[in-house]
């Protein structure tokens, strides 16, 4: 099976380029998956599996109108540019969405949950999944909370708990963490068994938190007092941030359906305790 990977650079490109060392890898100045002509560029028919990880995720500058032309580029544009040479060249394509396609009003969220976005991001999310959809042979993943190699939350956290900072954190959204690591156990997973094409929740099962929570839980497993985060409502939060995006409240998923397929969600607690203490021994 020859496999392309798009988004390299990013924290899912870097975990699926480990997994699969055979593939060709494209980060954006490879190959700008929004510009048609350098897509149609590529021969396609040497690939069976289009795995694309690349997206815009900066979502509050999303909201700014020179934001909201690149992330349309980036996260819908170049999806139906795969998406359309996957269905010209009968490719298999793996994609990944967001929970943003949700308003976020209502938990556990469920695959054909329509779609209610509140920002640009979810937005342009949302008609990607559209449009990858019509690919006869598809998988798009859901996902949420993602945890990888490069900046994310938990590393922050962790960063600022070693600072004796003591940080403000919104008490008032809920999920779970999705480390890059499950989501490439579950692109392995389709690539190896029988899984029907369509749109799957994925993200580690365990216990639905806030960030705030999931802030004092990274200090706690860092060594510090968790008591230290400042837990803070969105608004609060938000109130001194110009253009800050709209998120979902709840943000978590229902796996029933992929677990249904025989993957194993596994829970990220002990996932983000090894995480944090391999970052303090990078530190050392």
């Amino acid at each position: 099976m020859k496999i392309a990977i798009l988004g390299s650079n990013g924290q899912l490109g870097r975990e699926l380029a480990k997994n699969y060392p055979a593939a060709d890898v494209y980060g954006h100045e490879d190959l700008d998956i929004s510009d048609a002509s350098r897509v149609d560029s590529v021969d396609w028919t040497q690939y069976d599996t289009i795995i694309n990880a690349a997206a815009y995720v900066n979502a509050d500058h999303s909201e700014t109108p020179e934001g909201e032309a690149l992330t349309w580029k980036a996260n819908f544009e170049g999806p139906r540019n795969l998406a359309r040479v996957a269905i010209q060249n009968n490719l298999h394509l793996i994609h990944f969405s967001s929970e943003y396609v949700f308003n976020g009003e209502i938990s556990n969220h469920s695959e054909d949950e329509p779609f209610s976005p509140l920002s640009v991001y979810g937005k342009t999310k949302a008609a990607a999944d559209a449009v990858v959809g019509e690919v006869p042979n598809h998988h798009i993943f859901r996902t949420t909370w993602v945890v990888g190699d490069g900046h994310n939350f938990v590393k922050t956290m962790a960063r600022l708990a070693e600072m004796r900072i003591d940080p403000k954190v919104v008490d008032d959204q809920f999920g779970r963490l999705t480390f890059t690591s499950e989501l490439a156990r579950a692109v392995d997973y389709v690539l190896n068994n029988t899984v029907e094409s369509g749109t799957y929740n994925l993200s580690n099962s365990g216990k639905i938190r806030s960030w705030a929570e999931v802030a004092a839980l990274t200090y706690e497993i860092a060594g510090h007092d968790p008591s230290r985060v400042i837990p803070v409502t969105t608004a609060e939060y938000s109130s001194d941030k110009k253009n800050f995006a709209p998120r979902p409240i709840h943000s978590d998923l229902d796996l029933s359906k992929i677990q249904a397929k025989g993957f194993v969600s596994e829970d990220y607690e002990p996932i983000i305790r090894e995480y944090v203490q391999s970052l303090e021994k990078i530190d050392e």
